[in-house]
């Protein structure tokens, strides 16, 4: 036999990877692909990355185009089997997401600092006006005082009744602002002044908790509510913001099968659950493409607000068009199962969504 012609002599006997058996005529694992003579070193650590790499974002760009321009035709490819051709849809709508949630991370800063400013004053505007009402009191309580002195008898009892109606209505009048300053924000109403003394002075949390109304005999569910009110007047009040944010991620992979869901329900005889999940995912990956560029533009240029409010709706057209291509009912049919779809979701999931979020974050800031 030639020597050009022998078999490539390999030591190996089965795949590294997956311990299929091999013949020596094997340059590549016939079960799971991997090469047979794959000796780890700095080329091919990098060779496999950089391969990798652009092996997701050749099909990635491959696949953006017709996501944007062609509503409905990579979830109906993908259904119809042409699977490897274009970039995964959960791996679309994960890659589309990081980089929104990102670069609405970094548009929020902005919102997290006003925010807090905004607990800043409001705290500012009761203390000053609890510190009003004192001085007010006060300087009556002193006035009244030096003409008492000076009157005798009747005049002198008259005075006091003066001076007990007039107090009684400057405090009454005087520091209801602040006590409704407190109770929009509490429930429950407290010595502001005594907190701040505490938080000044690095008081224990279960002296403020005192200050607060709270007993020892409380259990630690309504001890930890209390606390956390405390976190919020300590000026922390953009906590629960950023808490809210960071859990709007992990909230969307409810939020599609739910979205999905629903997609079922109106197209009950159109295929399998995890066809309207495909849908779902190249749909909300649109969504987030769509949201980041509205954010990159108006970072970079001040867009008009008809501008934006015009690339949101044409994202209710393009689910519209998606809808009637990848499911191919009528036009008049699919807008108004759009419009249920719509409703449903905006009115019902998500006001339930955010308002779940927002106690989580209440308690996780």
């Amino acid at each position: 036999m030639n020597k050009s012609t022998q078999p490539i002599a390999t030591k190996k006997k089965e795949c590294s990877n997956c311990k299929y058996q091999l013949t020596p005529y094997h340059s590549f694992c016939p079960n799971c692909g991997q090469k047979v003579d794959d000796k780890l070193n700095m080329r091919v650590l990098f060779h496999n990355t950089i391969a990798n790499y652009f092996s997701v974002d050749g099909r990635f760009f491959k696949s953006l185009i017709p996501l944007l321009t062609k509503p409905g035709f990579l979830a109906k490819q993908y259904v119809s089997g042409k699977r490897l051709m274009y970039l995964h849809p959960a791996q679309f709508y994960l890659f589309a997401s990081i980089v929104f949630f990102f670069l609405s991370s970094v548009a929020t800063r902005s919102t997290l600092r006003d925010f807090d400013d905004s607990i800043k004053k409001t705290f500012g505007r009761e203390n000053a006006i609890l510190g009003e009402a004192t001085r007010v009191k006060d300087s009556i309580d002193n006035a009244l005082e030096a003409q008492t002195a000076s009157m005798q008898g009747s005049d002198s009892l008259a005075v006091a009744k003066v001076k007990n109606v007039l107090g009684t209505d400057v405090k009454n009048d005087s520091l209801q602002k602040g006590k409704n300053i407190q109770a929009s924000i509490f429930g429950f109403n407290f010595d502001t002044k005594l907190l701040d003394s505490l938080e000044a002075s690095d008081a224990t949390i279960d002296e403020k908790l005192k200050v607060l109304g709270y007993k020892e005999t409380d259990s630690w569910f309504s001890k930890f509510v209390g606390k956390q009110i405390i976190k919020f007047r300590a000026n922390k009040g953009a906590g629960i913001l950023k808490a809210f944010f960071d859990t709007i991620p992990i909230s969307m992979f409810f939020l599609i099968p739910i979205f999905a869901l629903l997609l079922k329900m109106l197209y009950r005889k159109r295929g399998r659950f995890a066809h309207h999940m495909v849908f779902s995912f190249y749909y909300f990956a649109f969504m987030f493409l769509i949201s980041s560029i509205i954010i990159i533009a108006n970072y970079i240029v001040d867009i008009p607000n008809w501008i934006d409010a015009l690339l949101i709706l044409s994202t209710f057209f393009y689910l519209v068009i998606s809808l009637k291509r990848f499911y191919e009912q009528g036009y008049i049919k699919t807008f108004f199962k759009t419009c249920i779809l719509s409703f449903v979701y905006l009115i019902f999931v998500i006001p339930v969504t955010f308002v779940i979020l927002w106690i989580v974050s209440f308690f996780l800031y």
